[in-house]
């Protein structure tokens, strides 16, 4: 199979066989097919045609007499037979960016819908079996022998941008204003990071997709978490479900499933790692989120801890599976599942399902958290990955170890080599939130604002609830606290030893605004990527979630973090500053665990050990 550039717009063909007597169904799968080609990265134009009869030849309706006389003596005066081919067949054409085995792939990522459709044609090896399913497609390929693009050199991504772009400037023009462009350069959505230009410095085929990237265009969301009980065995599946990570090489604009793996330091030792090697690793990995919780959530703790996490230590890596669709997710998720059966060696004992929450009346895009607040609006840049000014970029080493960090050092220098090299640290925790606590708190200050709750929800939070900036953000809210920006002595130079990568999810059901609580579960899978985990978020939550100090709030705690009670309140600045009652904690921390993310190849050598 010939590697087609990865750059450009090409078309595809494909002509698979239908099994005899499978058209009828066939053609009735391809009616109740929906739009999967939606959610396969790159496709600019998809269509399937079942093929069994050629066009029919009519014969035309004035002819000369030698025609006549031709066709009687060939015909016998007959019509013409049909040309009928041997066997039915399923064409598929398709206009898509970049290479035919990354669309074959994306196809595969459908799983059950693939397996609908092409289940009827000869030979069809199924959406499980990964390379059998590309080479099916790839060798009933025919070239094209003529092409045609209108916009060649752009992608699905980049006309949509164009076309977002053209509306909104339509939009303008329709609305006047003055002349003025603001809807155009003031969003209160900061826009998406952009990728450089040119060959990225960093190793991307070595360093996990989710590490650079947020796909926040994912909507679901499956962690699994697994126990390591045989070592021979859990190294025999790792070495089967390293080449299936994705790395952040992958030059799909929008794919439309990613799978990533962390490994907690009882894992490590769980697969063999031996012990002086784990001992280089620092504190607070080697003993665990559920021992420093106590300084993380100081004067409560957050006990109990539920589920998987409830016994420290039972946790030995987690398998994280995000897709654009329910059912892409769940086929990977059934493949994964398999897997791990099979092994002979792993226990899952575990699981966490997340989705994105779509804003009322939002665009696809809009998504918000459970306190209705927009969510993933931002994420630090990161020097030869993004475009940006030079005072925003951040030195790679501080989310990927053994490289250069923000004070000029080797992110991890003392970590072994093998296994941390191009790593990096995810902080994994499951965050409950109380959303009828939160509307009863911010209804009870709603009075003390002009725009009444929803102010009062923007002055807890620090930004509206669309995102956008407040014109003076209180100096203690929470978006304050997590990123103070020049509002301290350091001024942005502190603020940058301490960001962190959000790569969190919501999970559970939204409550509809003005609904009595139901009393389900609900929160946030918080997920942060960091290289250095006690001066990234271990600082970040003791020093300014969990102590005012900093802030002139002596003790006072975050809004977030506060543990609440008779006498909890906290000072918010708003209009006339007000005292607000935290009778109790709007969120709890349920369980988490410190993970690293090895490289790849530091999988491949984990599994070879």
């Amino acid at each position: 199979m010939t590697r087609q550039p990865d750059r450009g717009t090409r078309s595809v063909t494909v002509l698979a066989r239908v099994a005899d007597g499978r058209a009828p169904e066939l053609r009735k799968a391809l009616r109740e097919a929906g739009t999967p080609f939606a959610h396969v990265p790159g496709v600019h134009f998809a269509r399937l045609v079942v093929v069994e009869h050629p066009v029919t030849q009519r014969r035309p309706a004035v002819w000369g007499w030698k025609a006549r006389l031709l066709d009687l003596l060939v015909h016998g005066g007959r019509g013409p037979r049909p040309d009928d081919f041997p066997h039915p067949y399923l064409l598929l054409t398709a206009t898509v960016d970049g290479p035919q085995e990354r669309f074959f792939a994306g196809i595969r990522a459908l799983g059950p819908e693939a397996d609908a459709v092409w289940d009827h044609c000869t030979g069809y090896p199924g959406s499980e079996r990964a390379e059998a399913f590309v080479r099916f497609f790839a060798d009933r390929s025919l070239p094209a022998d003529y092409t045609f693009a209108g916009a060649p050199d752009a992608t699905v991504a980049e006309v949509r941008d164009a076309v977002r772009l053209r509306r909104r400037l339509a939009a303008l023009a329709a609305a006047g204003d003055g002349g003025r462009v603001a809807p155009l350069t003031s969003s209160g959505r900061p826009a998406a990071p952009v990728r450089a230009a040119g060959e990225s410095p960093l190793p991307l085929g070595d360093i996990q997709g989710m590490v650079l990237r947020g796909y926040g265009h994912h909507l679901a969301a499956t962690h699994l978490f697994l126990r390591f009980t045989v070592a021979g065995a859990a190294r025999a599946w790792l070495g089967a479900t390293a080449p299936r990570i994705t790395s952040a090489a992958d030059g799909q604009e929008r794919p439309n499933r990613a799978l990533h793996l962390g490994l907690s330091h009882a894992g490590l030792a769980a697969l063999g790692v031996a012990r002086d090697e784990l001992a280089r690793f620092p504190e607070e990995f080697r003993a665990g989120m559920a021992v420093r919780e106590p300084e993380l959530s100081p004067g409560r703790g957050t006990d109990p801890w539920n589920g998987c996490f409830a016994d420290p230590g039972t946790v030995h890596a987690v398998l994280m599976v995000s897709a654009t669709t329910p059912q892409i997710l769940e086929a990977v998720v059934r493949e994964l599942r398999v897997g791990v059966t099979r092994s002979g060696g792993i226990e899952i004992v575990g699981e966490h399902h997340g989705q994105r929450l779509l804003a009322a009346g939002g665009d696809r895009r809009s998504f918000i958290e459970h306190f209705g607040f927009a969510d993933g609006l931002s994420t630090p840049l990161i020097e030869g990955y993004h475009q940006g000014p030079a005072e925003e970029l951040l030195p790679p080493g501080e989310f990927v170890l053994k490289l250069r960090d923000v004070d000029g050092d080797i992110a991890g220098r003392d970590l072994p080599g093998e296994l941390a090299r191009h790593g990096s640290y995810l902080v994994y925790r499951k965050l409950e939130q109380d959303v009828g606590s939160f509307r009863e708190t911010v209804g009870a200050i709603a009075g003390h604002f002009a725009g009444g709750a929803g102010d009062a929800g923007a002055a807890l939070v620090g930004r509206k609830r669309d995102g956008g900036t407040l014109d003076r953000c209180p100096r203690a809210a929470h978006v304050r606290r997590a990123n103070p920006l020049d509002t301290l002595p350091g001024g942005r130079e502190l603020s940058r030893r301490h960001m962190m990568l959000r790569r969190g999810i919501p999970y559970g059901p939204y409550l509809p605004e003005g609904a009595p609580d139901d009393g389900r579960e609900r929160g946030l899978l918080f997920l942060a990527v960091v290289g250095d985990l006690r001066r990234q978020f271990e600082f970040v939550q003791r020093e300014w979630m969990a102590d005012g100090n900093v802030f002139g709030r002596g003790g006072e705690q975050d809004v977030f973090t506060a543990p609440g009670g008779p006498q909890a309140r906290i000072l918010v600045e708003g209009e006339t500053p007000v005292h607000v009652p935290i009778p109790r904690p709007l969120v709890t921390c349920r369980g988490g665990e410190y993970f690293l993310l090895p490289g790849l190849a530091a999988l491949r050598a984990l599994a070879g050990r």
